[in-house]
């Protein structure tokens, strides 16, 4: 055997006795966090799943229901990512949350399983809120770094339906998207100015013995300037809705994301968002930054509608994002990047007006046919109360 030959061998054997020694995973920032996570979430659909049948109250029945459905959504996220990137995910609860699990499911039938579980879904939930701030998601690659985003605002919703007394939360958002008035006011300018050009139009071309064929020209002329400023600024329903549907189908697991890009509306970036405390979908506070309903689908999810809110006007800071949308017509492209760079595009194919109390709470599901809906705020403005009185939804659907 030649010496080459023989280091050759050597350095095989070596090769193979290295490999031997490590893990399955490499200690890398995607895997430990796609792990932590993954781990709790298993604990945390385990616990949920039980307390549909064994809680107690209606609200923990319900509550459990929900966070079962938002984290199952998360651990999906975490599954394709996994795969992507070839990490082996746990597929138990570590031995001490199965203690855990344990200690909740003894007291089923009893009068202290509520608060057992309760306490359960608060400590699990606050250190899943500790992996998400730490230094794991920020070390780990752009598309972890975006799921750890939006899970962020999901496990801080339902933290907070287990952080004192059972409470449900609400699962039709009101979408506030405007505090300025500044373009319900420049509609009403322009409402003003509409009249004023009627007026004069119908004095040049009604009033008067003398009408010289100029002033019957300036007549016609004001007159058709106020009538298009009265029905071309105010956009009404157009176009037909896709429905939501009645599948079953979950939202299949996609990247949350992170830009959006549509006429009048260039690479804005999107943050996740999830309700308030008092039932408000929690808009970015800043009006150049789009809010996404992450407790909804995400771009490229095989079901589900993905939500998409942005300010129309800021009381602080002026016109908003959103402030063109009602501009933008049934037909226009609409294009959402996610967290792993992959563009999603949609075609808008209807625009409606809701009240904004009443909009409709197929908006807010996950199940049914894939599509997007663009919101902001539309309508006549109360300075008093510092809202508008109306949404405006624009619906698209995907473009393969």
């Amino acid at each position: 055997m030649s010496l080459r030959r023989a280091i050759a061998l050597l350095l095989l054997a070596l090769a193979g006795l290295v490999a031997t020694a490590l893990p399955a995973n490499a200690a890398t920032p995607d895997a430990n966090y796609l792990n932590a996570a993954h781990e709790l979430n298993l604990t945390i659909i385990d616990a949920a799943h039980a307390a549909t049948s064994q809680g107690h109250s209606s609200c923990v029945r319900t509550v459990a229901a929900q966070i079962e459905r938002d984290h199952r959504k998360l651990s999906a996220q975490e599954a394709q990512l996994a795969t992507r990137f070839g990490i082996k995910l746990v597929t138990l609860p570590s031995p001490a949350q199965r203690k855990q699990l344990d200690a909740v499911g003894a007291k089923s039938g009893t009068s202290g399983y509520d608060a057992a579980w309760l306490a359960l879904q608060r400590a699990q939930h606050q250190q899943y809120l500790t992996l998400i701030d730490g230094d794991l998601p920020k070390a780990a690659s752009p598309a972890v770094e975006s799921v750890a985003d939006g899970a962020k605002p999901v496990v801080q919703m339902d933290l907070r339906m287990v952080a004192g007394p059972c409470r449900t939360s609400t699962t039709k958002p009101v979408v506030p998207t405007g505090d300025g008035g500044q373009v319900a006011d420049a509609q009403k300018a322009r409402s003003r100015a509409a009249l004023v050009l009627l007026a004069i139009g119908a004095l040049l071309l009604f009033v008067g013995k003398k009408k010289t064929m100029r002033r019957r020209l300036l007549g016609v002329a004001a007159f058709a300037a106020g009538l298009v400023m009265v029905f071309g600024g105010h956009p009404g329903d157009k176009g037909k809705v896709p429905q939501a549907g009645n599948s079953a189908e979950e939202r299949e697991a996609a990247v949350p994301p992170v830009r959006v890009t549509l006429p009048g509306v260039k690479n804005a970036s999107v943050q996740p968002v999830a309700t308030s405390s008092n039932g408000q979908l929690d808009v970015p506070a800043s009006p150049t930054t789009v809010g996404w309903w992450a407790a909804g689908a995400a771009p490229g999810s095989k079901g589900g509608t993905v939500l998409l809110a942005g300010h129309v006007d800021s009381a602080r800071y002026g016109l908003g994002v959103f402030s063109g949308l009602s501009e933008v017509p049934v037909g226009a492209k609409v294009a959402v990047t996610g967290g792993d760079g992959d563009v999603h595009r949609y075609k808008i194919v209807a625009r409606r007006i809701y009240p904004q109390t009443s909009l409709p709470t197929d908006l807010f599901q996950g199940a049914g046919k894939p599509r997007l809906v663009l919101v902001t705020c539309t309508g006549a403005y109360d300075h008093k109360a510092h809202q508008y009185t109306h949404n405006l939804v624009l619906y698209g659907v995907p473009v393969f």
